[in-house]
């Protein structure tokens, strides 16, 4: 499948799911007008780059950092703040590090080296926040930070460039990923803590009926 290809069928059907009444559940706590107004944005940015000296940078790039300004300063608390910052910084090394190394270990690939990295960074994120905002914000500064720092290590082999077609598909299909991993983690969450109640609620009508 050809860069970009990915990333516009994820958005389709992101809408379709919207449409359809999934979206509390898949991003609880993001207002419609928002949801809209980064839909616009992000078909908008991706039609226009930003040549500098040494490479190009796709606008799509400038609504991701919007989106991470605006989650910063929703956020409660500098400790809050640096908390998103350090996760970020994290999953941007881990990401950079797959990058570099996933192809030295055919082991860690479940499919092909996209989805495995996707989909070990949703888990960290998902164990990290369960926060739908605040994980976009933490997959947006980890992917990003990792494309600087692979950007940066090749800048001598190829010119330097951030935010097109390729970045746009691991973004999305880490953010899929991310909600993916956390709604099963919710449910996970849910299920042991209805078995859990389930086993008290017997252990304690047959301690009653043993009092009587």
């Amino acid at each position: 499948m050809n860069p970009g290809y990915l990333s516009l069928l994820l958005m389709v059907v992101t809408l379709i799911l919207f449409a359809s009444g999934w979206k509390d559940l898949l991003v609880r706590g993001i207002t419609s007008k928002v949801i809209l107004l980064f839909f616009i944005s992000w078909f908008i940015a991706t039609k226009f780059s930003l040549t500098l000296k040494g490479g190009k940078i796709n606008l799509c790039i400038a609504v991701l950092c919007i989106l991470i300004i605006c989650v910063l300063w929703r956020a409660h608390g500098w400790l809050y703040r640096i908390h998103i910052l350090s996760a970020g910084a994290l999953l941007g090394s881990i990401y950079f590090f797959m990058l570099e190394t996933i192809h030295l270990v055919p082991a860690w690939i479940m499919g092909s080296t996209e989805i495995s990295m996707a989909l070990l960074i949703g888990a960290l994120v998902s164990g990290l926040t369960r926060l739908p905002a605040v994980q976009l914000a933490s997959v947006s500064i980890g992917l990003l930070l990792a494309e600087l720092y692979r950007g940066y290590m090749h800048r001598d082999f190829a010119g330097f460039q951030l935010g097109f077609p390729l970045f746009q598909d691991r973004w999305w299909l880490t953010v899929y990923m991310t909600r993916i991993c956390s709604l099963l983690l919710a449910s996970a969450m849910f299920a042991c803590k209805k078995s859990v109640h389930w086993v008290t609620d017997g252990i304690r009508r047959m301690s009653g009926g043993d009092s009587e």
